[in-house]
């Protein structure tokens, strides 16, 4: 009868033979092996350690920024600037601490094989997340963050802990050597951060693109009589001398790409962002401010205005803003407003997540490509 409970069948015995429950240990064995890997992750101290800091700062990080005087004026919105921050920090720790945990979670149980390294990473990177939501909560709860923002941050947070977790889930499983393994992940998470970045820093270096300002000044009479004495402006302005200025840009638009492939970025693209209108005591006197809502809108409003090129030729007359507006000095063109970028352009999510998934996909070939030649299994 021992035989028929053997793991291999005996030439003659056919598999049919075994008791079901037998057959059925490999499956059921899933679910302990599952808890076990994540009480080894409960268990280890850096993990602690780690989790512990980031329940802390996300805490920090809503207490400074709703308790800022800089957040009480009228328009703002405290509580979604706070969750901003809380995402963006936790995004922060998933990045560069999961392998770190991963490794040591490994190296305390003895865990081998891609399937074990994934779900101690996938615990590792989500647990962080958890970590901080207590904070996360204070943040939403405080002004009432719409349901569009935090789900779509959330939701783009999670895709972040799916990338990385993958990555070094793998790197683990296929590389022998721990060291080795640890260095691999860290390389291909900093390459959605260094890559894209250096991409910019190229284009930056390169030749750009010619702006040309021409001002048309007001001649000024020296006949007092002219002089329109309430505004203190030439009553019959006339306009020309001509000042031409030029100054050259890099042609971001050509490479525009690159930016909401870097993680900060590309969670910052999944929500819309806005401007908020705000009016803030200057040297004594309540002066209306126009600024971005949050990190997420500030980061989206970066990555999109680059998409926008450079207008190449940009002519100012004072005597047309003087008629305008009733003054005749204008500030000199600066790039794209704020709100422009918003009204022309979409979010660069989908491009964003299409080269994290290309970079993601060509590490991962790598990876298993080493250790197929190695012989590992």
């Amino acid at each position: 009868m021992s035989l028929l409970f053997h793991a291999r069948p005996l030439h003659g015995v056919s598999a049919e033979r075994i008791p079901c429950h037998t057959r059925a240990m490999s499956k059921t064995a899933i679910v302990p092996r599952v808890l076990a890997l994540v009480s080894a992750v409960a268990r280890t101290p850096l993990w602690l350690t780690i989790a512990s800091t980031v329940t802390a700062l996300s805490f920090i990080a809503v207490a400074l920024t709703v308790f800022s005087e800089g957040t009480t004026y009228e328009g703002l919105n405290p509580g979604r600037m706070a969750f901003s921050f809380v995402v963006l920090l936790v995004l922060a720790f998933v990045l560069f601490a999961t392998p770190a945990i991963t490794d040591r979670v490994r190296d305390m149980n003895g865990a081998k094989g891609v399937i074990d390294s994934l779900v101690i990473a996938f615990t590792v990177a989500g647990s962080l997340v958890v970590a901080a939501v207590p904070a996360g909560l204070w943040a939403l709860l405080i002004s009432g963050v719409e349901f569009s923002v935090w789900i779509a941050a959330l939701g783009a947070l999670v895709l972040e802990v799916l990338v990385v977790a993958g990555l070094t889930g793998i790197a683990f499983g296929t590389i022998r050597r721990t060291g080795v393994a640890t260095a691999v992940a860290y390389s291909a998470i900093s390459s959605l951060i260094v890559l894209p970045l250096l991409v910019l820093s190229t284009v930056a270096f390169m030749p750009g693109i010619e702006q040309r300002i021409t001002v048309t000044s007001i001649e000024w009479p020296e006949d007092q009589d002219e002089i329109d004495p309430v505004t203190g402006y030439p009553l019959n302005p006339v306009c020309k001398s001509k000042n031409v200025q030029s100054q050259w840009f890099p042609q971001y638009n050509l490479v525009w790409a690159a930016a909401p492939t870097i993680p900060f970025t590309l969670v910052s693209e999944a929500v819309e962002p806005a401007m908020v209108e705000f009016t803030a005591d200057m040297y004594g006197s309540m002066t209306p401010e126009l600024a971005p809502v949050d990190l997420f809108s500030t980061l989206s409003i970066e990555s999109r205005g680059m998409r926008l090129p450079i207008v190449a030729d940009i002519a100012y007359s004072e005597c047309d803003a003087l008629e305008e507006t009733g003054e005749p000095y204008m500030d000199f063109y600066s790039g794209p407003q704020p709100q422009t970028v918003i009204d022309s352009t979409d979010s660069g999510f989908a491009v964003g997540l299409a080269g994290q998934g290309i970079l993601s996909a060509a590490w991962i070939v790598g990876m298993l490509t080493m250790s197929k030649r190695r012989g590992r299994p």
